[in-house]
């Protein structure tokens, strides 16, 4: 995300994708505060590096290779639903249903109240990480979704309008 970053610059940077290289770490970070089996958060990881690598390859392709931009999108197309839709949406419902579970469930809520010196109710504990990361994992695959439909469009368009929006990027 650094290097994506560095090479779009400044001026090239849209603000869902600074939103989306934010939301990131803060992910990675609160999901090692939680009881979600190892093997998830591998899945989750391969699935974000692996299409990660693809779409890095698919950039570089776009940008030095002579082939058609919009054979790249539709690869890229099941590349994204795959690694960035449909596992992280997977992988996202088992870590929020394992950690709900783990707090007792849905209608476990008033045994997790909290009232503070103040007086104010809390659901949670302060240094519970878990709204966080769920708010983290829901924007992160919304990006997702978002991305993979922007792509999907762009496969989708007639060859020299793909070809002359890539040269004006």
């Amino acid at each position: 995300q650094i290097f994506d970053v560095y090479t779009l610059g400044a001026q090239r940077l849209e603000p869902e994708t600074v939103l989306h290289h934010v939301v990131s770490p803060i992910c990675v970070l609160c999901s090692t505060q939680t009881e979600v089996d190892f093997r998830v958060l591998c899945h989750l990881c391969l699935c974000i590096d692996i299409s990660g690598a693809l779409l890095g390859y698919c950039k570089f392709k776009l940008k030095y290779a002579h082939v058609s931009a919009v054979q790249v999108y539709r690869d890229l197309t099941w590349i994204y639903l795959c690694l960035r839709v449909v596992g992280p949406f997977i992988d996202t419902a088992i870590i929020m249903w394992t950690e709900v579970q783990a707090r007792g469930g849905f209608f476990a809520v008033p045994g997790h109240i909290q009232i503070d010196d103040l007086g104010h109710h809390h659901h949670f504990a302060k240094t519970d990480f878990t709204q966080l990361y769920f708010w983290s994992m829901s924007v992160m695959d919304c990006f997702n979704l978002y991305f993979f439909l922007v792509i999907r469009t762009r496969g989708r368009l007639p060859p020299h309008v793909a070809s002359q929006m890539e040269r004006d990027e």
